[in-house]
């Protein structure tokens, strides 16, 4: 079957917010605040629906499909994303309230870590990956790299850095065929497993 890549449709955010659920459901973070899986997957969904939303309007979420169905999808932040509109933060405030709702200890940990991770980032103006998923049983096929291809060529061209956090060490190899190095190792959320911050210069 042909892959296909392009830019995620603002119709189709609905299925990319599910391919990135099931994505992500063994996440360490979010297993450690939200052991219940059907807790962690009403989390899930309702932050990525928060963040797909809020970065399709800089034009770079993409999607990789096979015979029209999304198999991963994949969130930047452009180096010329400027500051959050007021649409953006209403949505982000639903978002932490629906968290609240499911567990408000966990929810204040979780947030509290977000926060944090702005500090981390590069001084000069960079690509942020937010976030990459991939269907589960189609993972270490290849579909990651060609996803990130784009952005990343992009970036080359514009001679912009990368960066990216995992909380995945078997991602570490993937990453750094791409060109990403580790920074910094750490526990930004409190009590929870470790979290990477990688990134990559311009080739």
């Amino acid at each position: 079957m042909k892959l296909v890549i392009g830019r995620l449709p603002l119709t189709r955010v609905k299925e990319a917010v599910a391919l990135l659920t099931r994505a992500f459901m063994p996440d360490p973070i979010f297993s450690y605040y939200f052991p219940d899986a059907n807790r962690r997957a009403e989390v899930f969904r309702a932050f990525f629906n928060d963040v797909v939303r809020t970065h399709i309007r800089f034009g770079h979420v993409y999607a990789a499909m096979m015979d029209e169905k999304i198999v991963a999808a994949a969130v930047w932040r452009p180096p010329d994303a400027g500051q959050s509109t007021a649409r953006d933060l209403r949505r982000q405030t639903l978002t932490e309230n629906r968290v609240r709702a499911i567990d408000p200890k966990a929810a204040v940990a979780l947030f509290e870590g977000f926060a944090g991770l702005e500090s981390g980032h590069p001084s000069e103006p960079h690509w942020y990956l937010f976030f990459i998923g991939v269907e589960p049983e189609m993972q270490d096929s290849g579909i990651g790299s060609r996803l990130l291809a784009p952005v990343l060529e992009n970036a080359d061209r514009s001679r912009a850095p990368c960066y990216l956090e995992t909380p995945f060490p078997r991602t570490h190899d993937f990453y750094r065929r791409l060109g990403f190095v580790i920074d910094v190792e750490g526990h930004p959320f409190a009590g929870a497993p470790t979290l990477w911050a990688m990134t990559r210069a311009p080739k």
